[in-house]
């Protein structure tokens, strides 16, 4: 018997695979809908002024996120920013009015801040990018889809990168813990050791978006076909 050839095997399924990369053009797996219900939470929390309207957006973004992930999430990341962001407005509202009422205030503002950005965050993880850039390109270009669908996976990234450039530094002696941030004098460790490598490192990753971007031919058609696969 003599072996099958591989090209008429090949040639036998190439139908079936662009059967279902057409398919995959119009499927976004559900990412079109959570992209409408991450926006509707967002603009919700500007207009949530009352603690009962926040407490209640509360619960409905609680499971909203267990809908966007399809199952439990560990909010750790989102919790710490939320932590860091409350301290500074806490601070800055302390400095402004000098009362309780004014800490109340600024507590309710980072709570209504935090409100707003967490399904964009959660969406930004739990979502793929050419399911992004295949929702996206039907209400706008192809190009403005990859940018923004670029722009929604790099924080997060950029995020991480400066989460390892931090732990890599204090691991090196630099006094940057936040007890060592109270003292003003350190705070030009801060700059020297995290600020500046997390610019560079910023800059260093949008030019590899770039580079890898051109070398896939982004440029030369207007309109750029998806992979339909996650």
């Amino acid at each position: 018997m003599s072996p099958p050839d591989p090209f008429s095997t090949m040639g036998s399924r190439m139908p079936a695979a662009q059967g279902r990369l057409a398919q995959g053009g119009t499927r976004d797996d559900g990412i079109g809908r959570r992209m409408i219900v991450v926006m509707v939470l967002s603009c919700l929390a500007f207009l949530a002024r009352r603690v009962e309207l926040l407490l209640l957006l509360t619960g409905i973004n609680a499971v909203a996120i267990f809908w966007l992930h399809r199952g439990p999430l560990s909010l750790r990341r989102e919790m710490r920013t939320f932590a860091w962001q409350t301290a500074i407005i806490l601070g800055l509202h302390l400095f402004r009015f000098r009362t309780m009422a004014g800490l109340w205030l600024g507590f309710k503002v980072s709570w209504q801040l935090f409100l707003a950005l967490l399904p964009g965050m959660v969406f930004a993880r739990t979502a793929s990018q050419s399911g992004i850039v295949r929702v996206l390109t039907r209400v706008m270009p192809g190009r403005a889809a990859f940018v923004l669908s670029t722009c929604m996976r790099f924080i997060p990234r950029l995020l991480g990168e400066i989460k390892n450039i931090y732990e890599g530094q204090v691991l090196r002696g630099a006094r940057i813990l936040p007890r060592d941030l109270v003292r003003p004098w350190h705070w030009a460790d801060l700059l020297h050791c995290v600020v500046v490598p997390a610019v560079v490192q910023g800059m260093a990753l949008a030019g590899h978006i770039a580079l890898a971007a051109r070398a896939r031919g982004f440029e030369r058609f207007p309109r750029r076909t998806c992979w339909p696969g996650e």
